[in-house]
């Protein structure tokens, strides 16, 4: 998008010059009385007044101009608008499969546009699935225990009843079930219908027995998988000691065939684990007598855009230089299949002939097919002809003949902050689908930013003139990186040497932490998951700049996540509850691993922090005012949180800060299963008499899954938080202790 001339004219006529000059006539020439309009001298000051705001705003204007001109010339446009990119999760109106036999499979297209609820201030925003996806009935092929992996049971359930675990259970036994492997299964929710002898006092707890649920990702690697606690799809096995129950599984996007021992499925596999006290010990395995599997749904990924198909642009002039306006704007980077197309006349007909796309024409013969187009304003130009120094004209790029229509075959346009929505909001299908019931976002949408602004501009320019398009340095390779994409939020460059005696000569170790502020605000810490898309998008942009003996490895960095306990005594004129939630909020912006504060604001000091919002800078002795987040390897002690929460306004005393760590897998932070719908008011009554409510009473209220309870925190003694160079800090949940002397 051309750079947009300021307007730097702030000196106005009236107030500024008129009414200046009138005041200072008392004290300059106190004998002049009439001040009229109708006056001589009032009208000379007009006059002057008018010339000296010609003069100021010419003047003023011509720095920032030239500064503007020669970004221009060297290139420099304003970087589009990012979109947000959401995972949604489609049900069906009937489990898969329908009946024995049945392979009736559910599409959802690509391209299929699902969109939040509007309201009265805020417009409908659009989502477009990324890719097709298909929900397929789940074949169950094997269901094998550890111990005599080569023996299947799935031919053998109903003669032979199949012991999950050795007799006498140990902890770390494991059975497992799989999958035929040509039927992908990511993403998919799958029901999971046990029947079994009934038995008594194993010693488990029965709504929260100790087993660990994961499916295979690839390469001998499995992933954990919470089974589901939202209302209807509760865990109702009781450990698998109930004669029948179902429990309900959300498989990762990332889930894959792999092989063990020898067998490749998709595998789901139950591990006896003792991950809590309260959960007890198995004193007899489950016997298993029956299995069947269900396909409930299934999720995808979806971006914040809009498809447009076959948008004519306009007729060709026959000039060189030709440019049109798409009617939307900003775009996505074109994907395969979207691009220019012209007329032409092949074989005698005029058809339409796709054009190549070039990011520029320095390297284009007047014989070449190529168009560029500006992402951000939506412009598409063509070649234009350049004069040489020995006087003749070379045309780069061809130019489309007279007359010929040009065409868009098809573009998505959409992006900003405005996409980054929160769980929930996603939930209108604005097309019928076949068996699709219903479809909702079980995850925040996360990753749009606004486009680029003037100062984000400049000081991006300032680092690409530093780095001259070539990445030798490690800073080298951390300007490219956020110049690669505004999906990027932060970069950090490891080359070999002594702190990273790990990577080996010529390796290059690219950190991302992706634009995921919004995500943090509402404590989603899943959305610093650097996807493969965002990996390949970098990798692609680094190739063209990168030395050819140097080797990328790009991955997200390792976290650390704190929670810090304190104990805290407020003034005696403040709300308790208030100073409370200004010290949490305070924790979580200073223990962050991006910069959570929001523009423009630059109050003195932290007395003006309130629960709504937080300055721009933390002015605390702690953050300096280029705080961009957590900085890389930097260690957190004990004094510092005291010394932050102690400047928070309303806080008396600090009695005591105790800080608990444990490590943050971004991938497995948030689990759709776990997502809670409200009870309803009141239950029909044969739901209240069937096998699963009976279950529901029998044990009390399920508890929603902790991660903190479940992993583990680790209390910290040193008074401090060691730091490695690839690793960041991000906040668990504070704990603030109020205490009244």
């Amino acid at each position: 998008m051309p750079l947009p001339e300021p307007n730097l004219d702030d000196l106005r006529f009236q107030q500024d010059l008129v009414d200046e000059a009138r005041l200072r006539i008392i004290r300059y020439c106190p004998e002049w009385t009439d001040y009229n309009v109708s006056d001589p001298g009032i009208t000379l000051i007009e006059l002057f007044a008018w010339m000296t705001e010609q003069i100021v705003y010419r003047l003023n204007r011509v720095p920032d101009k030239n500064y503007i001109k020669f970004l221009d010339m060297l290139g420099v446009k304003l970087q589009p608008a990012s979109p947000a990119r959401a995972e949604l999760t489609f049900r069906l109106s009937a489990p898969l499969p329908l009946g024995p036999e049945n392979d009736t499979v559910a599409v959802v297209s690509k391209g299929i546009e699902v969109a939040t609820l509007p309201s009265d201030d805020v417009p409908e925003i659009i989502f477009t699935t990324d890719e097709k996806l298909t929900i397929s009935p789940p074949i169950l092929t094997d269901l094998r225990r550890e111990v005599e992996f080569h023996k299947n049971y799935i031919p053998r359930l109903g003669i032979e009843t199949f012991y999950a675990f050795k007799r006498p259970p140990q902890e770390g036994d494991t059975f497992y079930l799989g999958f035929d492997p040509d039927t992908d299964l990511r993403g998919h929710i799958l029901r999971l219908t046990f029947w079994c002898d009934s038995t008594q006092a194993t010693g488990v707890k029965r709504e929260d027995p100790p087993l660990v649920w994961e499916c295979s990702i690839g390469d001998g690697e499995w992933q954990a998988v919470q089974p589901s606690l939202r209302r209807n799809e509760k865990d109702t096995t009781g450990g698998l000691n109930n004669p029948q129950g179902a429990l309900t599984l959300y498989l990762p996007l990332d889930a894959k065939a792999g092989v063990v021992r020898g067998r490749n499925a998709f595998w789901l596999r139950c591990r006896f684990e003792q991950r809590r006290p309260e959960q007890g010990l198995y004193s007899q395995s489950p016997r298993i007598t029956n299995v069947a599997v269900h396909a409930i749904g299934a999720a995808t990924t979806a971006t914040h855009a809009v498809y447009q198909y076959e948008e004519l642009l306009g007729e060709s002039n026959g000039d060189p230089g030709q440019i049109f306006q798409l009617d939307n704007a900003p775009i996505l980077i074109l994907d395969e299949g979207e691009g220019v197309m012209v007329e032409e006349i092949v074989d005698g007909e005029l058809v339409f002939v796709p054009w190549e796309y070039a990011p520029d024409f320095s390297t284009s013969t007047r014989f070449d097919r190529h168009f560029s187009v500006d992402e951000a304003s939506g412009e598409v130009s063509f070649g234009p002809s350049v004069r040489q120094p020995d006087g003749s004209v070379r045309q780069y790029g061809r130019v489309p003949e007279v007359g010929r229509k040009i065409m868009f075959s098809q573009y998505r346009y959409g992006g900003g902050v405005a996409g980054n929505v929160p769980v929930g909001k996603i939930q209108i299908l604005r097309s019928a689908v076949p068996y699709i019931d219903q479809v909702s976002n079980l995850k925040p949408a996360a990753g749009g930013r606004d486009q680029e602004n003037m100062d984000e501009a400049k000081f991006r320019a300032r680092r690409e003139l530093r780095a001259q398009k070539r990445a030798v340095t490690a800073e080298d390779f951390e300007y490219l990186t956020l110049a690669a994409t505004r999906e990027v939020a932060r970069v950090k460059c490891n080359a070999p040497g002594k702190d990273n005696r790990a990577l080996p000569s010529g390796m290059i170790e690219i950190l991302l932490v992706p634009a995921a502020v919004e995500s943090l605000r509402m404590g989603d810490r899943s959305a610093l998951r650097v996807d493969q898309t965002l990996i390949d998008t970098v990798k692609t942009y680094l190739d063209r700049y990168r030395l050819l003996t140097t080797t990328l490895r790009i991955r997200e960095p390792n976290y650390i996540g704190v929670k810090v306990i304190a104990q805290i005594v407020p003034h005696e004129f403040h709300n308790p509850d208030v100073v409370e939630d200004r010290v949490l909020e305070t924790l979580d912006y200073f223990i962050a691993p991006l910069s959570m504060t929001l523009r423009g604001e630059e109050p003195d000091d932290l007395s003006t922090i309130t629960s709504a919002s937080l300055s721009t800078r933390l002015k605390a002795g702690i953050l300096d005012s280029e705080w961009e987040g957590w900085p890389f390897g930097r260690d957190l002690y004990q004094a510092e949180v005291y010394s932050l929460i102690q400047r928070v306004k309303g806080v008396k005393h600090v009695l005591d800060v105790q800080l608990k760590v444990r490590p943050v897998i971004p991938s497995e932070e948030i689990l759709t299963p776990i997502i809670e719908e409200p009870e309803p008011e009141s239950e029909p009554e044969d739901e209240a008499e069937s096998p699963r409510a009976q279950d529901d009473e029998a044990g009390e209220e399920t508890e929603d899954f902790d991660f903190e309870e479940e992993y583990g925190l680790t209390l910290i003694e040193d008074r401090a938080i060691e730091v490695f160079s690839d690793t960041l800090l991000c906040s668990l949940e504070h704990e603030v202790i109020i205490v009244e002397l």
